[in-house]
């Protein structure tokens, strides 16, 4: 059963360094070569931008949720 665990947190670990990686390449595309990158489809700063403005709004709330998110990418993705 740990052998099991071990495996799906290693797929998951993965997964989330290949989405960050994605959403780095994206976001440099973007900057490069404008906000109509064609093999993206959609403006991934302006997604970002409105993401950390709703972050704003919530106050403490968020800032909570911010350091949780890094507390748990830093201790897991070591």
């Amino acid at each position: 059963m740990n052998a099991w665990i071990t495996k799906i947190r290693s797929y998951l670990r993965q997964f989330i360094e290949l989405g960050v990686l994605l959403l780095g390449v994206s976001v440099l595309a973007e900057i490069l070569f404008g906000p109509d990158v064609a093999f993206l489809g959609s403006q991934v700063t302006k997604n970002l931008v409105a993401l950390l403005n709703s972050l704003g709004e919530s106050g403490i709330a968020a800032l909570i949720i911010v350091f949780a998110v890094i507390f748990t990418y830093r201790k897991f993705l070591k």
